[in-house]
């Protein structure tokens, strides 16, 4: 029962329109409190970063922990902003030019750059509504924002028609399906440093991804745990294509290529791998099982039959 029920209650029998005018009261002065504390939850969510730059800025820490030393969070994810300006520190920028698949309604892993850093962002959706969030949220800066639904057949021809061949600094991929399938594709750009979302309800051992399908959609799926690839499987894909893994922050992976800063090293899946809060990786697998959907294997060379 909520509170406003309750109050109702312990009013019965009093004048209706007195009632009324006071649950009306009650209810005005719960918004502002709402709102309120709707204001202060991004500050509330930088508290850990603010501790971490207190006690760990003289620290002399192994990688990647220096790397997870400055993460803070802004309008990524999890704290991806404060990683990725970690790692963009390290490495230096070349145009400073960032391309963001799936931007959702914050910009994803790129607003950051675009908005604070003032870096040129081409950010894509296949939600008109986030597409039109995105248009106001980021007016005034160099943004290109795209609806469109992303395949691995028209990925590059996506990047070539917006002006973003060719070396650019960040590339982002979260479309929660055809993850491993788009960024095998990418050719017609070089990113320097990858983001990828991995799906950590596969755990950390299987290499696998689902099977790519261009009308893939989450939202019609059996089971939401039916959906990207795991760590392990984008790690090989990485490994293949010129990168190395170098850091992760919760659910997304962050991979460098090789030529860029090689002192800064690679490290291992079971490293950079995040435990699920509140699932169970076989559980989750039991259900994929179930339902009788299917996973491709992958290994080092590419998919296993």
């Amino acid at each position: 029962m909520t509170l406003l029920a309750r109050m109702r209650r312990a009013l019965t029998g009093s004048d209706p329109v007195h009632v009324e005018k006071r649950l009306k009261e009650i209810s005005d002065r719960l918004s502002k409190i709402e709102d309120s504390l709707a204001g202060l939850e991004p500050n509330i969510k930088m508290l850990p970063a603010v501790v971490r730059k207190l006690y760990l800025e003289d620290a002399d820490l192994p990688h990647p922990y220096d790397l997870l030393s400055e993460r803070f969070p802004y309008r990524s994810q999890n704290e991806e902003d404060g990683l990725l300006l970690a790692i963009f520190k390290r490495i230096g920028m070349t145009d400073r030019r960032c391309v963001e698949i799936g931007c959702g309604l914050n910009g994803g892993n790129s607003g950051f750059l675009v908005q604070e850093c003032g870096w040129t962002g081409l950010m894509v959706d296949a939600d008109r509504r986030k597409i039109a969030s995105i248009t106001t949220r980021f007016a005034g800066h160099s943004l290109t924002a795209v609806k469109h639904r992303v395949t691995r057949e028209d990925i590059n021809v996506l990047v070539q028609t917006y002006g973003f061949t060719g070396e650019l600094d960040f590339l982002s991929i979260d479309i929660d399906g055809n993850d491993y399938w788009v960024w095998e594709a990418v050719t017609a750009c070089s990113p320097r440093v990858v983001a990828l979302e991995y799906n950590w309800l596969f755990g950390p051992e299987k290499a696998v991804t689902i099977p790519y399908d261009p009308e893939f959609r989450l939202s019609e799926s059996a089971t939401r745990g039916y959906r990207g690839a795991s760590l392990a499987a984008l790690a090989h894909l990485s490994h293949r294509k010129g990168y190395r893994l170098v850091a992760s922050e919760r659910v997304n992976a962050f991979f460098m290529r090789n030529d860029v800063s090689p002192a800064i090293p690679a490290i291992d899946v079971a490293r950079a791998y995040r435990a699920p809060k509140g699932a169970n990786v076989q559980d989750v697998l039991d259900k994929i099982q179930q339902a009788g959907l299917s996973l491709v294997a992958i290994d080092a060379s590419g998919v296993m039959a």
